[in-house]
């Protein structure tokens, strides 16, 4: 397992060296391109979940997470309109993402 404070600078490294590559690497490879992109967001996905699982205010929630082309898809159910934003706010702190789609929906939870 990688640290978690080595995490964002990997996350970032990955994006910078990936993003150059891919512009022209996509033109005479498009399968390597897609599998590069593949990896990216098998990084990104990993770091959202990450700092979803070990958040305390968002211990309740059953969250998935699922990453496209930079573009991370939240699913499930969390308790409160608060975790929601939580959710999102964590999730908007991860560079490389490109897009947010927030499909989660609130279901309270009987304490």
């Amino acid at each position: 397992m990688i640290p978690r404070s080595f995490a964002p600078v990997l996350i970032v490294a990955v994006c910078v060296f990936t993003e150059l590559g891919l512009t022209a690497f996509a033109i005479d490879n498009p399968q390597e391109a897609t599998r590069a992109r593949g990896a990216l967001d098998a990084v990104l996905n990993d770091e959202v979940e990450t700092l979803l699982r070990t958040d305390a205010g968002l211990a309740e929630s059953r969250v998935r997470v699922q990453t496209q082309a930079g573009v991370v898809t939240l699913g499930g159910t969390v308790a409160d309109e608060q975790s929601l934003q939580r959710a999102q706010d964590l999730v908007s702190s991860v560079q490389c993402i490109r897009e947010i789609r927030n499909d989660m929906v609130v279901d309270e939870i009987p304490k």
